[in-house]
């Protein structure tokens, strides 16, 4: 019978455990490997002594040769995607533990296999132990009559990749958790094999004993079960034992009790008061077992593992060891989880609901945070991102088919990485010498980031999101760490999306030499990522808009005449910071017919003049737009009736703005509007974003429309202008799309303030 083929996505250190264990099968052999860093899939290709290994560039190419089933090798949150390509390619799949992150994601793996007819089976070794196989034998013939209780240990030493910020190991979203996802995985499928009874509650306790990144999942946890035949059990994991790995189980029923530990040379014993022990009852019995202690253990349960797979490939089996049971696994592990979060025991059924509903992804997002910390670790502080989504970001990137972002302006890297590098930032010398010490934020599709900065700067850990950083000396020192990480990633020859005013030394270091990557200009990724504001950002805006009304009142109710234009600047800035700001965006003002982007010339003010006020504070480095205009004694009739037209205008917008309205659509019908009731009028209107930029983005108006619909949460302001005078006047608020409509943030009455003589 000739050998199936089987490609390997991933290279990680459990493929040396495959390699081993089928060095002898005549069954199945590796024959080709795709990994996501083409480096080290050469790597592996070249160190693989049992053949030839076809070194991919891509998965599509892989799955496009003649192998016959994919072994995926990945980290946790990759395997969903991959088995599906996969599948959807008519290729078999072994997919290493855990299966998933989330229960959707199971069941889709588990749709995909079934829609294109492919064996699918989750690499969950422990189930295929022989050890674990005497003992679910032994149950079953009632050895030790019901299990009334069960108890399973494994510990292993993950202190060094839980050190290593950035790194997939224990972080909630690409591992699936921690310790309790990672090895929980094994326990909870060997457990539930062996008793043949699925668990139906658990109450678990997590803690972070050795290491603390914000970031990072549980290193310990500790579990109480109920299965759904009656008995209790205990399933503990370890990240932090320092002894060679090894695991334990016990089994105690109503005719004797089992032992098992995988550091023993004969793994099992067993004390029975059952008579089919023969001469071996009421005596601690090991039977002969195919084993051998850590690492030997491994290469044994994989050959059996993978051979199995094997033959219902060949044979046209359904694994006896089917995807649900795995699934099943992760359903009691999350639901561990939200025990641990919210303090009280879960049944599995509350996890399927939540599955039901696609929000068991919400469990992973709010774990790290709800870890207890040993307290004599040492306190790491990282702040949460403001406004930046890594889910958002990589639907993002997939919609433009970039596997790498790179921010270089001020505004994009503060927003992927909260580096404070705006002008009104605490130190602002970090954007001032950023031409000659550049500061750049990176981030890949999957996740992973990089902020790149002035070396001098200490306070990194403590101000920004992302994990890794690297501090630069040069604009060279750039090109090296891009470089180093670029090559790390895997992307040597993927595409990059860099901002249309990146400077050349970037571009060469991402298309020129070992980088090779194909470079595309994505000021619209950018636009998109920061388009839909987070509640925290929509806080911020608000609080810079409260800020800036203060200060524009605080100018009209000095207003006098012979107050000149710095007089009222002064007093601005003077108001913004006292109520909290971090600076300005813009003060424009203008009195009568002055300039109003150029204030501060010493105009006096005088009866009858208007005064327009525009103000921009900044707070956290979200800002304002506000304006007003005040006059001195009684506003010009022709003034306040123009303002009342343009208030109708703005009306209009307000009235009509919702989640769905498509923008440029509503800014042709509302202009046809505003025409036809003020045919003498010339006003125009714009529609603009607003957030870290006064002028994000212009969603509608004479600066042209987005082809594009109103999505909640989006910010925006909608000013409204007719010429006076030989000079423009006008209405400018601020706005929040709302699940049903929008709603203004900004306050101020915007008819004409009348100032008292």
């Amino acid at each position: 019978m000739e050998q199936l083929k089987f490609g390997v996505v991933g290279g990680g250190s459990a493929f040396s455990f495959h390699v081993n264990g089928i060095r002898d099968s005549k069954l199945l052999r590796f024959t080709a490997v795709y990994d996501a860093n083409l480096e080290n899939a050469k790597k592996i290709a070249r160190r693989f002594q049992e053949g030839k290994l076809e070194v991919f560039e891509s998965l599509d190419a892989m799955l496009g040769s003649d192998i016959d089933a994919v072994l995926v090798m990945v980290p946790h949150a990759y395997h969903e995607r991959i088995v599906v390509q996969c599948a959807e390619r008519g290729k078999h799949v072994l997919c290493e533990k855990p299966m998933a992150t989330t229960v959707e994601g199971c069941r889709n793996m588990i749709a995909a296999a079934r829609r294109n007819k492919v064996k699918f089976m989750v690499a969950e070794n422990h189930r295929f132990l022989p050890a674990h196989a005497w003992i679910h034998d032994a149950v079953r013939r009632g050895l030790i009559g019901d299990v009334l209780v069960a108890r399973a240990y494994e510990g292993v030493n993950e202190i060094p990749g839980l050190s290593m910020s950035g790194f997939w190991k224990g972080d909630p979203i690409k591992a699936g958790g921690g310790a309790l996802m990672d090895m929980g995985a094994h326990k909870f499928a060997a457990l539930e094999y062996i008793m043949g009874s699925r668990c139906t509650k658990i109450t678990a306790v997590l803690g972070k004993q050795a290491i603390n990144l914000p970031e990072k999942a549980e290193d310990n946890a500790f579990t109480i079960v109920n299965f759904d035949n009656g008995a209790i059990g205990e399933v503990s994991v370890s990240f932090t034992q320092m002894t060679p790995p090894f695991n334990s189980l016990e089994l105690h029923g109503t005719m004797g009790s089992i032992f098992e530990n995988h550091a023993w040379e004969r793994p099992v014993r067993i004390y029975s008061f059952s008579k089919d022990m023969g001469e071996n009852q009421q005596v601690l019995f090991e039977p002969e077992i195919e084993h051998a202690p850590f690492p030997g253990y491994y290469p044994i349960s994989v050959r059996h593992e993978d051979e199995y797979f094997a033959r219902c490939i060949l044979e046209d089996l359904e694994p006896e060891f089917r995807p649900e049971d795995a699934m099943s696994a992760i359903e009691i592990i999350l639901a561990g989880y939200l025990s641990s979060m919210e303090g009280r025991s879960v049944a599995r059924q509350e996890i399927l609901d939540l599955a039901d509903r696609g929000m068991t992804h919400g469990i992973l997002e709010r774990l790290a945070g709800s870890i207890p910390i040993n307290p004599k670790l040492p306190e790491v502080k990282r702040v949460k991102a403001v406004g930046y989504d890594a889910k958002r970001a990589a639907l993002i990137m997939d919609r433009y088919d970039l596997d790498l972002l790179v921010a270089t302006s001020a505004e994009n890297v503060h927003y992927l990485s909260g580096l404070p590098v705006l002008h009104s930032a605490p130190n602002p010398i970090l954007e001032a010498l950023g031409n000659q010490y550049p500061n750049i934020a990176v981030i890949r599709r999957e996740g992973e980031g990089t902020v790149i900065h002035w070396d001098v700067f200490k306070s990194v850990g403590e101000l920004c999101w992302v994990a890794d950083s690297v501090g630069i000396s040069s604009p060279r020192d750039v090109q090296s760490a891009l470089l180093l990480r670029i090559k790390k990633w895997g992307l040597v020859g993927k595409r990059a999306g860099v901002q249309s005013t990146a400077p050349k030394y970037i571009l060469d270091a991402l298309g020129q030499g070992k980088a090779g990557m194909e470079i595309v200009e994505a000021d619209d990724a950018f636009r998109d990522l920061r388009l839909i504001k987070s509640d925290l950002e929509i806080e911020y805006i608000a609080k810079a808009t409260e800020i800036t009304e203060k200060a524009i009142m605080r100018c009209v109710e000095a207003l006098a005449e012979g107050l000149t234009d710095n007089d009222l600047l002064g007093m601005a800035r003077r108001s913004m910071l006292e109520a909290g700001a971090d600076g300005w965006n813009h003060l424009t003002l203008s009195i009568g017919g002055s300039d109003p982007e150029a204030p501060g010339f010493g105009t006096a003010v005088h009866a009858g003049d208007i005064v327009r006020l525009d103000f921009g504070a900044v707070y956290k480095g979200y800002v304002a737009d506000v304006n007003a205009e005040a006059v001195i004694g009684k506003a010009p009739p022709k003034a306040a009736r123009l303002i009342d037209g343009l208030l109708e205008f703005q009306a209009y917008f307000e009235e009509r703005i919702k989640p769905g309205v498509p923008m440029k659509a509503l800014g042709e019908e509302a202009v046809a509007w505003y025409k036809g009731k003020y045919p003498e009028g010339i006003a125009f209107c714009i529609g603009h974003s607003i957030g870290l930029e006064c002028e994000d983005l212009h969603l509608f108006g004479a600066m042209g429309s987005q082809d594009r619909a109103f999505e909640r949460n989006m910010v925006f302001e909608i000013e409204a202008w007719e010429r006076y005078e030989g000079y423009l006047i006008g209405v400018e608020d601020c706005y929040v799309v709302t699940a049903s409509g929008c709603r203004k943030m900004t306050s101020l009455d915007k008819r004409i303030i009348e100032v008292k003589e």
